[in-house]
């Protein structure tokens, strides 16, 4: 063996043991079985608009050179 098998998916299957065993393709691939996912939305959709409406106001100062704050970064570096 070449290389260090660190995931255990590269060995034959063990007797006894069927955690990698599926069947194989014609060409010898193994067929996988489907992944399912299940979509888990972090926000609901009044709370994408309120974050798209203060990001597209960040981008709108950023880009018209607007600065809200009275102080600056040199201000607080010593």
């Amino acid at each position: 063996m070449d290389k260090i098998d660190t995931q255990g998916l590269s060995g034959e299957a063990v007797n006894g043991c069927t955690d990698n065993v599926y069947p194989h393709d014609e060409n010898g691939e193994p067929i996988l079985p489907q992944a399912e996912f299940k979509e888990l939305p972090i926000f609901d959709n009044k709370e994408r608009a309120e974050l798209k409406q203060i990001m597209l106001e960040a981008l709108r100062e950023y880009h018209t050179g607007y600065n809200a704050s009275p102080w600056t970064l040199d201000e607080f570096q010593e």
